[in-house]
C-alpha cells in the first residue's frame, strides 16, 4: 500500500511540476508579448561627454601651471600663465604709438584751423576790393595779386583739410585713419597681453595637462584637455535588427555597472550616429575585397541622461552602462536626425575684447588731455 501511495505521490508531483513549468512558460511568453516586445536593450553602452582642448593663443614660455589633472575648474579660472614680458612691452609700445598718432592728428586739425583763417581773410580782402567801384577802386594788378593770394590760401586750406581727412574738431580725432589704426593695434596687443593668462572657457574637469613650466609654446599648442561632466550622454550600440522601432524622444532606463541595479538613470533617445562604428573607423572595413563574412553591425544611439540623477550619482567618461529603451511610442521616422542640440559657448573672449576696448579708451582720453 505504501508503494502504491509513493507512486501516486510521485505522479502527482510530476504533474504539479509540469503544470508549474507550463504556467511559467505561458507567463514568460505573455510578458514578452505584452511588455517585453515594447523594449529594446543592450549592455554595449558607454558614457560620453564633450571633450574640449584648450590651446595657446600667443607665443611664449610657460611661467606657471596652476591646475592638476582631475581638478574641477570654473569658467574664467586661470590654467596657465605664459611669460608676459614680450607682450607687455609690445602693448606699451602700441599705447605710445596711439598717443603719438593723436598728437599728430591734433596738429593737423590745428593746421586746418589756421589755413581756414588765412583762407577766410584772403577771401574777404579779395571780395571787398572787387566790390569797390569808381575812384576808390583798386588797380587791376592789385586785384590780380589778391586773387592769387585767395586761390593759394584756398588750395592750402583744401590740402590741410585733406591731410586731416576732413576733421575740423578735436572731438572727431578718433575717426582719423591713423588714430583708428593705432587704436586697433592697442587693442590687439592688449588682448595678447590678457591671453598670456590661459583661462578655462567653461566649467569642466581637467582630463589631461599637456604643458609644463619652461615649455615654449606657439599659437595652437594644446595645453590641456577638459571634459564637461554636466553635459554627459550615453552612446548605446544597438544591433541593426534592433533599430527599426527606436525613435527620438523615447524614454530610456539606464543602469551603470559602477552603481548596479540599485540606481536607475532616467534618459531619452536624442539622436543616431550617421554611421556604424566600422564605417566611421580610422581604417574602415573593405567588404568588397577577399572572402566576406557577414557581421551584424551596431549603430550608436545617443541617449540623454537626466541631469538631476547625474548630480546625485556622478559618472565618468567611458563607464559601462545598460540601456533599456521603451519603444511603445513609435511616432516619427526611424533613424531620424537630431533637430537641435545643447549649445556650448564661452564668454571669456568677449570679456577680453571689452577689457581691450576700455584700455584703448583710457589711453585715448589721456592723449587728448
Amino acid at each position: 500500500m505504501s508503494e502504491t501511495n509513493a507512486k501516486l505521490n510521485r505522479k502527482k508531483s510530476f504533474k504539479i511540476f509540469f503544470i508549474l513549468l507550463i504556467v511559467i512558460f505561458i507567463a514568460y511568453f505573455a510578458y514578452q508579448f505584452s511588455i517585453g516586445m515594447h523594449y529594446e536593450s543592450t549592455d554595449n553602452a558607454y558614457v560620453s561627454a564633450p571633450q574640449l582642448q584648450v590651446s595657446s593663443q600667443v607665443e611664449g614660455t610657460i611661467s606657471a601651471v596652476l591646475v592638476a589633472e582631475t581638478q574641477f575648474v570654473k569658467s574664467g579660472e586661470t590654467l596657465y600663465r605664459i611669460d608676459m614680458t614680450e607682450s607687455k612691452i609690445a602693448s606699451e609700445m602700441a599705447d605710445a604709438d596711439l598717443v603719438k598718432a593723436v598728437k599728430t592728428v591734433r596738429g593737423l586739425v590745428l593746421n586746418v584751423e589756421q589755413k581756414k583763417h588765412d583762407f577766410d581773410r584772403a577771401n574777404q580782402d579779395y571780395q571787398r576790393r572787387v566790390s569797390l567801384k569808381g575812384p576808390a577802386a583798386y588797380s587791376t594788378e592789385e586785384i590780380d595779386h589778391l586773387k592769387t593770394q585767395f586761390e593759394v590760401s584756398k588750395n592750402l586750406y583744401n590740402q590741410a583739410l585733406e591731410n586731416a581727412y576732413g576733421i575740423t574738431k578735436f572731438e572727431k580725432i578718433s575717426s582719423h585713419p591713423d588714430v583708428v589704426k593705432a587704436i586697433g593695434q592697442v587693442k590687439k596687443n592688449y588682448v595678447t597681453l590678457l591671453r598670456s593668462e590661459v583661462k578655462a572657457p567653461v566649467d569642466a574637469i581637467v582630463a589631461k595637462r599637456n604643458a609644463q613650466v619652461g615649455q615654449r609654446v606657439i599659437p595652437g599648442t594644446v595645453l590641456a584637455g577638459l571634459i564637461l561632466n554636466e553635459s554627459m550622454w550615453v552612446d548605446a550600440n544597438f544591433k541593426e535588427n534592433q533599430l527599426a522601432n527606436i525613435r527620438i524622444g523615447q524614454p530610456v532606463e539606464l543602469e551603470a555597472d559602477i552603481y548596479g541595479s540599485k540606481v536607475s538613470f532616467p534618459g531619452k533617445v536624442i539622436g543616431f550616429s550617421p554611421g556604424t562604428g566600422s564605417s566611421l573607423a580610422l581604417l574602415p572595413a573593405q567588404n568588397a575585397t577577399g572572402n566576406w563574412v557577414k557581421v551584424v553591425q551596431r549603430l550608436p544611439v545617443r541617449i540623454e541622461i537626466d541631469s538631476d540623477t547625474l548630480k546625485k550619482y556622478p559618472l565618468k567618461v567611458g563607464l559601462s552602462m545598460v540601456a533599456k529603451i521603451d519603444i511603445a511610442d513609435r511616432k516619427g521616422m526611424p533613424l531620424e536626425s537630431m533637430k537641435s542640440s545643447e549649445q556650448i559657448s564661452t564668454h571669456i573672449f568677449e570679456q577680453q575684447a571689452l577689457e581691450a576696448d576700455k584700455h584703448a579708451a583710457i589711453i585715448l582720453t589721456r592723449a587728448n588731455q
